[in-house]
């Protein structure tokens, strides 16, 4: 995961080409397991902690080596912005404008991600950007309740939350119990400030595992905490669907 990580953060110029990962971002140390990162030109600072064991600096040496391998050009130890990321901003200046004014809500869900785990019912995450809009999608299996609005309660608390207001909304929970192949409630939230750019929609799926009947036994193999496998994913999942069946007959 240390090593899936850097792949994904960490930029690198493909000359001619773009930029890979977030263009800015640099390593400023590391310490025990934590990797210590930060935007070029700016305060801001982010903290991740590996898992026990986890070794950063050889990841580092090692992802360094592939790239330079592959013609890349690494940049996440340079201390000004590099001439391959100004370029990008240039050419791709309204995609950099979309990411700076969806910035105000990427910060806030990173310093409140704890919401994601401790009040969603969903076992699994994923998100991307569409235009001006942050998309999330949230899957719960069928044996477990949806349960998105404790969620949205805590994610727009007055106090702890962020500034957000719903402005549209789809919800199909009516048809829990009769929907077999599931079914999807789609949110859109936007700043209290209608002036302030960016929406994100959430889509609470509820149904199937999106990942197979051995979902479970996956996320065990990566060690994933049990007290919250036990709450969005029980075991009781891997049952048999469809009509029981007896010996000598069925019904």
């Amino acid at each position: 995961m240390a090593d899936y990580a850097l792949a994904h953060l960490l930029p690198s110029a493909e000359p001619g080409v773009q930029v890979d990962g977030v263009m800015r971002l640099r390593v400023i140390g590391v310490r025990n397991v934590d990797l210590h990162l930060k935007l070029v030109n700016s305060d801001s600072r982010l903290v991740l902690r590996g898992a026990p064991g986890t070794r950063w600096r050889p990841l580092l040496a090692q992802r360094r080596r592939d790239l330079e391998e592959g013609g890349f050009v690494p940049l996440w130890d340079e201390a000004e912005p590099s001439t391959y990321e100004l370029e990008d901003e240039r050419e791709f200046a309204s995609l950099v404008q979309t990411d700076r004014d969806l910035a105000w809500l990427g910060s806030g869900l990173l310093r409140r991600i704890a919401i994601f785990q401790n009040f969603s019912t969903a076992y699994s995450t994923r998100s991307w950007i569409t235009g001006d809009e942050w998309i999330f999608e949230l899957d719960t299996h069928r044996d477990v309740s949806l349960a998105h609005d404790a969620f949205l309660d805590r994610l727009m608390d007055d106090v702890w939350g962020l500034p957000l207001r719903i402005t549209r909304r789809h919800c199909d929970c009516s048809l829990q119990g009769t929907a077999w192949r599931g079914y999807q409630c789609t949110y859109y939230l936007e700043h209290q400030r209608p002036d302030v750019p960016g929406v994100m929609q959430i889509r609470f799926r509820w149904g199937d595992p999106v990942y197979g009947d051995d979902a479970r036994q996956r996320l065990e193999d990566l060690n994933a905490d049990r007290d919250w496998l036990d709450r969005v994913l029980p075991r009781r999942i891997g049952r048999p669907s469809g009509p029981a069946v007896r010996e000598g007959g069925s019904r």
